[in-house]
Parts: C-alpha cells; sequence; structure tokens
C-alpha cells in the first residue's frame, strides 16, 4: 500500500476501463465525514446522484497533489453528484483528518480512516477515485494517481451528464 512519487508517474495513464481491477457493482457503505454528515452508496442511489469515493491517506504524496484539484473542481458539482474522500489508515482517526482538512483547506466531506470500505470496493491503494453513476455501477477507477483540474472535470462531467 505504499505510495510514492515514482509510482505516480507509472499509473497516470491507466485506462478508466479497469484494466487493473474489474469495474461492477460498487459495494454498499456507510461512513460518517468528519463534519457530522453520513454519506452512503444507498443515500446517493435514493437522491439519483452519482457517487465519487477518493480513497486517501494523511501521509500520501500523491493524495497532497490531488487535495489541491478537488478543493477547487468540487464545488462546481457538489449539488450534480455526491462525493467524499475515504480516509484508509486506521490511524489516520477523526482529529489527524480534521487538523489536515483545515491546514489544507478543504472543501470537500473528508472521514476518518475506514481500511474496510477500501477492502469492499477492491482499492489497492491510496490517491484512487471511484465513480459510481446512478444506477449503482462503477463506470471509472483511477489508481494511485495525480489528477489535473480538467481530468476530474471530464471524470465527473461523465457521470452526472
Amino acid at each position: 500500500m505504499a505510495c510514492t512519487s515514482e509510482q505516480s508517474e507509472s499509473t497516470e495513464q491507466q485506462s478508466s476501463t479497469g484494466s487493473e481491477t474489474e469495474l461492477g457493482e460498487a459495494p454498499d457503505f456507510e461512513v460518517t465525514t468528519i463534519a457530522g454528515e453520513t454519506v452512503s452508496l444507498q443515500q446517493s442511489l435514493a437522491e439519483n446522484k452519482p457517487l465519487v469515493v477518493y480513497f486517501t491517506a494523511s501521509w500520501c504524496p500523491i493524495c497532497a497533489k490531488n487535495w489541491p484539484v478537488l478543493s477547487v473542481v468540487y464545488p462546481d458539482y457538489k449539488d450534480k453528484l455526491n462525493f467524499v474522500a475515504i480516509g484508509i489508515d486506521p490511524t489516520d482517526d477523526e482529529q489527524v483528518m480534521r487538523e489536515l482538512s483545515e491546514e489544507k483547506g478543504f472543501t470537500f466531506p473528508i472521514t476518518r480512516g475506514y481500511p474496510d470500505v477500501m477492502v469492499d470496493f477492491g482499492v489497492e491503494s491510496q490517491a484512487t477515485t471511484v465513480g459510481v453513476n446512478r444506477e449503482g455501477d462503477i463506470v471509472f477507477q483511477k489508481n494511485k494517481t495525480a489528477l489535473s483540474e480538467e481530468e476530474y472535470r471530464a471524470l465527473f462531467d461523465e457521470l452526472v451528464n
């Protein structure tokens, strides 16, 4: 599960067709953000909104590249899709993630470490972005990669349109 800057280069171009992971139905999950809000697959389906799940860790250098990009992009989509950044490390407790969020100025919902959700999604690393459509199917999974603002906008547009 190590996350290094060298690895980001090799997986940046991974296709959204899931060459590494079989894409299918998203697992049912429910998490609580550091703001006390509940985010779940069932909630997104009930609201008829697509869902983006970003798996992160406080110590991940690739994640640190994505946080400012997500903070710029997310506000433009917050009414069109549900989004949650889920911590994958159990030592990333609520206090660690709250301090990180405040220090970095996150505009998006984030949780403490829920490693079981990562396992349920079949994700093997932090810095992974997963898109789930309105039917609950995973339509893209970008593994262990830093994405640009344009790349995130294209992925989010794919979900909401």
